[in-house]
Parts: structure tokens; C-alpha cells; sequence
């Protein structure tokens, strides 16, 4: 969760009857929570979903900073300076 994804990029992968089928992000978003979890690699464990199950849900891009040393996403809408680097928005 808080991760920005591009439009495009790869969310997860879903493996059917031993083939595998990547899931890539429908437009540049932010991840607001992941619902399934599974580290195939680490643990060789998957995780069983259904036909249309929620697993990952996307949210609109917040602002971010405009200091490009900075560059955070700003949580709220009403405030005036970064609340990382204190610079303008």
C-alpha cells in the first residue's frame, strides 16, 4: 500500500493450470490496500483466489511534491507546505 504504479506496469501475477498471466495496473495509480498476499518465491506457498475476488485496489494519484529531491505524495488536500521537506505545493 502507497506504492504509485504506472499504467501498465505488472500488480501481480495469477497462475492458472500452470501457465501464468500477469496483472498490470489499468492506469498510473496508488495501491490503497492489498487483500491477498503470497512470496511464491520465499515460501512456495500460493494462495488460492476466486473468479472475481478482490486482490489489490487501485485509488487516484495523490499531488506530489514539487521539490524533485522530495518528490513524496502529499495527503491531504488543504495544506500548503510538504510534510516531508516543508517546501510550497
Amino acid at each position: 500500500p502507497g506504492d504509485i504504479v504506472k499504467e501498465g506496469e505488472e500488480l501481480f501475477n495469477v497462475s492458472i493450470m500452470k501457465q501464468e498471466k500477469a496483472v498490470l495496473a489499468p492506469t498510473d495509480a496508488m495501491v490503497k490496500r492489498v487483500l491477498k498476499t503470497a512470496d511464491f518465491k520465499e515460501n512456495k506457498q500460493m494462495v488460492s483466489v476466486r473468479e472475481g475476488e478482490l486482490i489489490v485496489e487501485l485509488c487516484p494519484v495523490p499531488r506530489t511534491c514539487r521539490n524533485e529531491a522530495c518528490g513524496q505524495p502529499i495527503p491531504m488536500e488543504n495544506i500548503s507546505f510538504c510534510p516531508y521537506c516543508g517546501s510550497p505545493v
